[in-house]
């Protein structure tokens, strides 16, 4: 039986084969990388043309003709109108305050500018109780329960407590220690300190003065209003507290201000309260606090 020759190929062949293949196997590739590239190009510019007809069609769909525009028009004023006022009120919300209205929408310069989607929002000016302005003879907040005997006005109740609650995530404990009170319990606790000053010898105008100095005159106080509540404690060493450092870089947010700073109180005529504060919608105590202002200061500039 015959024996079949196997061929042998010399290294000279091998290698002169294998460049060969190396070759042909780079031009393959190639050529698939250009095909792939052709078929995206083709996918991409089919989809935009279809997105181009669909658009023409939705546009040309949507362009009504000369007889049914008037009865569209005469058939709709009241939205049209609603709009416009919609439209006018939001670009009245985003301008800067005007000394001409004393109820004027405002913005705030900080980071998270108010808006009226702003649970905090307050777009009338807040209501100002000082020894100089007195507390409308009127004047019915209604108050709910925020935990213990203490009750704040409805907007500032929700308000404390999404901020207590946005503390204690940071780590910070908050909690209230004199919230709402009525007029007849301003009265007694005013009348309580004035007799604490006339124990230490001060006459009554004297000791009335003092105590006005402490505890708001009745028909003063911004607690007789359920904005304004008094928090973790009554010492003025609060300010080196986390919590007082913590409500000083947050309380804006939730449309709280530290109504009673150290540097204003020839302004408010109220000692320094690091614990005292007051709910005035966000919109406004992000100005006032980033511009170190008092609640006073504030009135003046912008309303």
């Amino acid at each position: 039986m015959e024996k079949r020759k196997v061929k042998r190929y010399t290294r000279q062949q091998v290698r002169r084969n294998r460049i060969i293949a190396f070759f042909c196997l780079v031009a393959l590739c190639i050529l698939l990388v250009f095909l792939l590239v052709q078929g995206i190009k083709a996918l991409i510019g089919g989809d935009e043309e279809g997105t181009g007809s669909s658009s023409a069609a939705v546009s040309q769909s949507a362009k009504p003709d000369k007889s049914s525009k008037s009865a569209v028009s005469s058939s709709q004023p009241e939205s049209d109108s609603s709009s416009a006022s919609s439209a006018s009120s939001s670009e009245a919300s985003s301008q800067p305050p005007d000394s001409s209205s004393s109820f004027q929408v405002l913005s705030s310069s900080s980071s998270q500018p108010a808006s009226s989607e702003d649970p905090y929002y307050e777009a009338s000016m807040p209501l100002l109780v000082n020894p100089d302005h007195l507390m409308p003879e009127d004047y019915k907040p209604t108050v709910v329960s925020v935990g213990g005997n203490y009750k704040l006005e409805t907007r500032a109740a929700a308000a404390w407590q999404k901020m207590q609650a946005a503390a204690s995530n940071d780590g910070v404990s908050l909690w209230i220690i004199s919230a709402y009170r009525t007029l007849e319990r301003q009265t007694e606790l005013y009348n309580e300190k004035v007799e604490e000053y006339k124990a230490l010898g001060y006459s009554e105008a004297d000791a009335k003065a003092e105590a006005g100095k402490w505890v708001a005159v009745p028909g003063t106080s911004e607690h007789c209003l359920g904005y304004a509540a008094d928090l973790c404690s009554l010492e003025e060493s609060f300010e080196n507290s986390s919590q007082f450092a913590w409500l000083q870089k947050h309380c804006a947010q939730y449309g709280f201000i530290l109504r009673y700073p150290k540097d204003k109180v020839d302004i408010t005529k109220i000692s320094y309260e690091p614990w005292h504060y007051r709910y005035v919608g966000s919109n406004h105590a992000q100005i006032i606090m980033s511009k170190g202002l008092c609640l006073e200061e504030y009135l003046e500039q912008y309303a």
